[in-house]
């Protein structure tokens, strides 16, 4: 090889010129190829040389290393195999150095983009930092405004991410002013990422207690330029190192932001305010209009249905109190006929009112009640109570088990529904006109099962409805 070590930057090409000598006696063909760990992005051109006895030829080691983390910086070994087909133990390796460049590439992504906040509240932010470089990476991070209208803070300020990894930091951002009312404000504010980079000459002893240099020649924005405005808590300009950094292709990464600032006051809260008066007002108006005139003529009717109760009771009582006193009247002639002095008593006339109490005493019958009842082969039979009158509005027909055959309900021996059972696993029947079943008459249930093979056939008829007592 023309030279055993060689210097290649990523995403670059270099050479090595390879001479081949044919030593043998017949004509020969060599293969050319790369051995190590630079055999995935070196190759040898052409692969092979065929060459008559005593012939050189000429070729080449093209080096192209990938920009990936799995490339690293550093010396790589190599070696250059040339395989002859005619001697295979005459074979020859080459070895050499390939040193690899070591460069930052970083990139950054901010998100969201844009953030909202109302008054004076900050809006976070996620900076996710990759370095997609051979060698690790410091990189230095800070946020500007050049309106210097919003505040931006990033934590942390520095990363160190190690090849082929990934670096996360928050930035919060706060609008300087806040404002009452009126329409959303738009501020816009950057972050930098800023990687130092490997290749850049760490500070010397001087540097380090002066970062800024002690002179005009050590500024790092050239000789008698003085620092450009900036207000507080902004970042400060690069050093020497970070101009270094610059200088070896590790440019910064700006990335735009968008503050949304929104009014402390929403532009909603006023309609809200308006329809929660209006709905008050409209509850108001129907509490007056609609609702209280219900409820007092509710707590009428009650007190006029309680004080109905108290005279009905206070009947019922003056009706036993005249009883009471007819007898001591019959008891009062009785000892008149016995003694001559009593007859010329004169005899005592009833109260007024008192014969006619029980005449106009009023018997409140209870209310009609809801009932259900099933009727099935156990019981197949339902009879109204005397003294009450049933109202039959719904009849609920099961047959669960999908039995053959006819089934059939009656009212005192009229048919009130027929069918068969096989048309049906669930039939409801609901009657606008209630059938009355008055006292002491029945409703019967009755099955002529057809079921195959003797099976016993199981309906069940559900009859609901209401029961009113006529009479006590």
């Amino acid at each position: 090889m023309s030279q055993d070590r060689l210097q290649v930057t990523p995403e670059n090409t270099a050479h090595i010129e390879l001479s081949v000598r044919n030593t043998g006696a017949v004509v020969d063909s060599f293969a050319l190829s790369v051995l190590g760990e630079a055999a995935n992005w070196a190759v040898c051109e052409p692969s092979a040389l065929s060459l008559f006895p005593g012939q050189s030829g000429t070729a080449h080691v093209v080096a192209r290393p990938p920009m990936h983390p799995s490339v690293r910086s550093g010396p790589v070994p190599f070696a250059v195999r040339i395989a002859s087909s005619e001697d295979p133990a005459g074979s020859v390796v080459e070895e050499g150095v390939l040193d690899v460049a070591a460069v930052t590439h970083v990139t950054a992504e901010l998100s969201p983009r844009t953030g909202r906040a109302r008054g004076r509240r900050a809006s976070k932010h996620r900076l996710a930092v990759d370095n997609r470089g051979n060698t690790p990476a410091l990189v230095r991070l800070a946020g500007t405004d050049e309106a210097d209208l919003v505040e931006v803070t990033v934590r942390p300020r520095e990363l160190e991410i190690a090849a082929g990894s990934a670096a996360f930091a928050n930035v919060r951002v706060r609008a300087e002013r806040r404002f009452w009312r009126g329409p959303s404000l738009t501020h816009r504010f950057q972050v930098v990422a800023h990687p130092l980079g490997a290749q850049a000459e760490p500070p010397d002893a001087d540097l380090a207690e002066h970062p800024h240099g002690s002179g005009a020649a050590e500024h790092p924005y050239g000789e008698g330029v003085a620092d450009p405005p900036r207000r507080p808590g902004a970042a400060a300009p690069p050093n020497r190192a970070e101009a270094a950094a610059q200088q070896h292709g590790a440019a910064p990464v700006w990335m735009d932001g968008t503050l949304l600032q929104e009014a402390v006051i929403p532009g909603w809260l006023p309609k809200a305010v308006a329809l929660t008066a209006a709905g008050a007002v409209a509850a108001a108006a129907l509490w007056f209009a609609v609702l209280r005139p219900v409820v007092r003529d509710a707590a009428t009717s009650a007190g006029t249905a309680a004080a109905q109760q108290e005279l009905n009771r206070a009947l019922q009582s003056g009706a036993g109190a005249g009883g009471a006193g007819a007898g001591g009247a019959g008891a009062g002639a009785a000892a008149a006929s016995a003694s001559p002095a009593a007859q010329s008593s004169p005899t005592p006339s009833p109260a007024p009112g008192s014969s006619g109490a029980a005449a106009k005493r009023k018997i409140a019958l209870p209310p009609p009640a809801p009932f259900a009842q099933s009727l099935d082969k156990a019981n197949p039979t339902m009879t109204t109570p005397a003294k009450h009158e049933l109202a039959i509005t719904d009849l609920v027909l099961q047959n669960p088990a999908g039995d053959t055959g006819t089934l059939t309900v009656s009212r005192a021996g009229q048919v009130l529904v027929t069918t068969r059972l096989e048309n049906f696993r669930d039939y409801d029947l609901h009657f606008v006109t209630a059938i009355t079943v008055p006292a002491g008459e029945s409703v019967r249930f009755a099955v002529r099962c057809q079921n195959s093979g003797g099976k016993a056939c199981t309906p069940v008829v559900l009859i609901s409805g209401m029961s009113d007592t006529i009479a006590f």
